[in-house]
This record gives C-alpha cells, structure tokens and sequence, in this order.
C-alpha cells in the first residue's frame, strides 16, 4: 500500500498515546481518533457516526480518562483531549510513583516494555478503589502475563478486568490469589484435554473459558462429571464444547453432577435407546436410528405406565398395516390407558377376550346372512342382546336366523329379541316358542315393517363410535 505525502492532511498524535491506544480497547482508539477529526459533536452524533450504543460511548469515555487522554472543562462538561504528561499534576504523579519499590517489581514483570504513567495508574487503581494489595496485584500481573499469548504486550484493559474480577470474588491475600491461579491453570489443564478430545489443538478461547467455569463454578460438575459427558458429543455431526454445554445443561436440570450420575445416566439412555429400537424394529421402520422425537413420544408411552412389554403388544396390533406406526401405537396405548390397561397380563386377557367375542359377533351375522367385517357397532349391539337383555348364543343365533330375509337384519335381531326380553323368555325353548305364537297370529317371519321404523336412543348411537383395538384387530 503505497501513500502519497502530499495528499494526505496530516494528523498529530503524542507518541505515548499511541502506544497506549494500541493496546487497548478498540472503542476508545476509534473514539480517540474522532476527537482528532472533529472539533465538537454531540454525543448522539458520535453514536450515530461511529456506529455505537450509548452505553459504549461511556464505557470508551471511560477508559480514555482512566489513561489520562482527555479531561472536561468547566461546567459544560466539553471533552478536550491532551497529552498524557498534561493531565497528570505533580501531586498525582507523586502520589502514582509514591511506591518505588513496587513500581520496580511490576517493571522487571514487564521486562523490556517501559511501564507509563497509565499504566502505573491502572495498578494503583486497582489497589486504592477495588482493595486488592500490592502483592495480590504483583501475582496478578504476572499471571496475566505468563498465560496470554500475548506475553508482557498483555493489554492493561484486560489486567483491569481480570483485577476487578479478583476483587468481586474477595480474593484479598497471597494465598487466596494461589489458590485462584491453581484453579485457573487447573481449569486450562483440564479445557484443552477436552478441546484435544474433539481434536481441537489450540489454547482454550476466552468464551470457551467461560463456558468451562460455568460447568464447574456456577453448575457445579466435577471434571469427571464432564469428561464423562462427552461421550454423548460422539453422536453429533460437528461436536463443540457449544453442544457438550447443552448437553450439561440437561444433566444439570436432572441433578446429576458426578462422573457416576453422568455414568448411570448415559448407560440409562443407552437401555432407553435399545428398547425404543426393538419399538422401531417391531413396526418395520427402515431406519433405527432414535431421534429426540421418538424418544420424548417413547417416554410418554412410559409415563403412562406402560411397560416395554405391552408397548410392543401394541405394535404387534399395527403390524401388518400400511403406514402403521408409532401415531397408530399411541392411538391404541391412549385407548388401553383410559380401560386402566398396562401391564402385558392385563392386556393379552383383553385382546383374548375380544377376540372370542369377535368369533362370536362372526357367527352371529354369518347366521344373519351378512357377509361384512366385524365393526365396533356390531360388538356393541352383540354386548346389548347378551348383557342387557341377557341371552345366549344359542337365542342369539336363533333370532338371527329369524331376521334372514328383512331389510335389515341386524334391526330385526334387535326388535325380535327386545319383544323376547319383555316377554320374559330366557331359553332357545321359549323362544322358539315365542317365534311360532308370533307367527301364528299371521305375521309372516321375513315381514318386519315395524322393525325398519326404529330410531335409535343416544346411547345407541354413541356405541357406534370406532373402538381402536377392534379397528386393528380387523382383517383386510
């Protein structure tokens, strides 16, 4: 990049507050270099222009001052920018440099980059206004400075930050601020050995940083707990700590924190996820990889007391159906939850005892001279005739062999064995009996006119509603 001299209007900045600037935050050098560019402005303007909010125009003014680059006059509050060396009176010089030997200890920290006026001032700050001691500081220099990459170029912004960091968490003494330091490098220890598991090979990023001391200082995971964990991001397309953070995030809503919570937890999921396959397997899915979907779905299934036994009694219901799935499975458990139906034992007596009634109900419109599939309104009529008006089969059958011929059998089933019912007969012999007075007073045994005239009561239409285990009982 070439720059022509003569084009340019040039612009003078002290050298001190270069450096300073350099190393320090980006909102106050681009603040700092606008002051130079414009004689006035708003602060709504400076907003508008530099593209930021109000709170970080405070914060960069704020940073400015602390590094003695500008002062306000007066009573207007007007910003004027000055050299360093002009903001600083003899008595605040005094009072920066008022420890000699301390100000030596955290030059030779530094090594070959000079310490300024700001910079002492940065320290002193953190000793006066947030309490921490001058050997607390002196250790904190030098672990900021030993564990940025960085090196002595370390920006004082971030040794401000990471003091008033050790000021909130009251550490106050040398052995407090080892202690701190033992954590911090025990916790990058122990982040890069995760970062190397996901075959991340660099230093650990201040968010990732973050993240790790939510997991052990806010949540409260031991790094066991957390290495365990891990194996859960095996399964992830991409894995990050970014997962394995909502990954603990679930462990952590379930109180489990211990590498042997996190241990039982996952060996739990691994015999959750096998059952749920033998589900996918039993219903011919393609694919028998659990989905989160499918495993929220399976656990309802539980919580409604189902076991994994009456679960695939369910699916061998829908067996054999097109498109018969997990949506026709919960259909059906819904159905067995509401008859107070969980357990396998339970459940086979049910689907036996349907199923005798169902040849029963065959036999009964064979002999009626119907050739349909059995419906739930046919086994409801059935219950009506053996249960309500308390015949069996044989008066049943009987009758149905009666009504062969009228409009609709089924009716006349229904009229006969009601006229039957109130007639007090209890036998094939009585009714039989019945059958040949009736027939004898001249109504012919096919002619059922009053029959077809029937209208059902509510109860009886509500009998024709579907009932899901005869639908998949039935055969095509």
């Amino acid at each position: 990049m070439k720059f022509e001299k003569q084009m340019l209007e040039m612009l003078v900045a002290p050298r001190s507050a270069v450096e300073a600037l350099l190393y320090g935050e980006t909102d106050a050098l681009r603040l700092y270099l606008y002051g130079l560019l414009n004689e006035q402005a708003e602060p709504a303007q400076i907003c508008r222009e530099l593209g930021m909010d109000q709170a970080c125009l405070m914060h960069a003014l704020d940073v400015l001052r602390n590094m003695g680059l500008y002062y306000t006059q007066g009573e207007t509050g007007e910003i004027v920018y000055v050299l360093p060396e002009q903001t600083a009176s003899q008595e605040a010089q005094q009072e920066i440099y008022r420890d000699v030997s301390f100000n030596n200890l955290l030059q030779s920290l530094f090594a070959d980059r000079e310490l300024r006026y700001e910079d002492y001032k940065i320290f002193y700050e953190l000793m006066d206004v947030y309490g921490l001691p001058s050997q607390v500081l002196l250790m904190l220099a030098e672990y900021c400075i030993s564990s940025g990459s960085a090196g002595n170029k370390i920006s004082m912004s971030y040794i401000r930050k990471v003091g008033r960091s050790w000021a909130k968490e009251g550490i106050d003494s040398i052995a407090a601020a080892q202690h701190k330091i033992d954590a911090v490098q025990r916790n990058s220890h122990e982040l890069r050995e995760l970062l190397a598991s996901l075959n991340i090979l660099r230093r650990p990023t201040e968010q990732e940083f973050q993240l790790y001391e939510k997991w052990t200082n806010e949540w409260g995971f031991s790094f066991g707990a957390i290495r365990a964990a891990m194996t859960a991001t095996t399964g992830a397309q991409y894995p990050t700590l970014k997962y394995l953070d909502g990954v603990l995030k679930n462990l952590a809503q379930q109180g489990r924190f211990s590498a042997s919570d996190v241990q039982a937890y996952f060996a739990l999921q691994e015999k959750l996820d096998d059952q749920i396959k033998e589900v996918l397997h039993a219903l011919s899915y393609a694919r028998l990889t659990v989905s989160a979907e499918q495993r929220t779905r399976y656990m309802q299934f539980v919580q409604m007391g189902f076991s994994q036994e009456a679960i695939l009694l369910a699916c061998a219901q829908a067996a054999g159906r097109n498109g018969a799935g997990l949506d026709y499975v919960e259909r059906l458990l819904t159905d067995w939850h509401e008859k107070n139906l969980h357990t396998g034992t339970e459940i086979r007596a049910y689907l036996d005892g349907l199923r005798a009634k169902q040849a029963k109900v065959r036999r009964m419109l064979d002999a009626a001279g119907y050739k349909k599939r059995v419906s739930s309104g046919d086994m409801a009529l059935y219950d009506k005739f053996s249960e309500e008006y308390g015949f069996a089969d044989e008066v049943i059958l009987f009758a149905a062999g009666c009504a062969i011929g009228a409009s609709s059998p089924l009716r006349a089933m229904d009229t006969m064995l009601r006229r039957w019912h109130g007639a007090g007969v209890h036998n094939l012999e009585q009714a039989k009996a019945a059958n040949a007075q009736f027939a004898a007073r001249g109504k012919r045994a096919n002619n059922y006119s009053d029959i077809d005239e029937r209208r059902y009561t509510d109860d009886d239409l509500k009998n024709q509603i579907p009932d899901p285990t005869l639908q998949f009982m039935q055969q095509d």
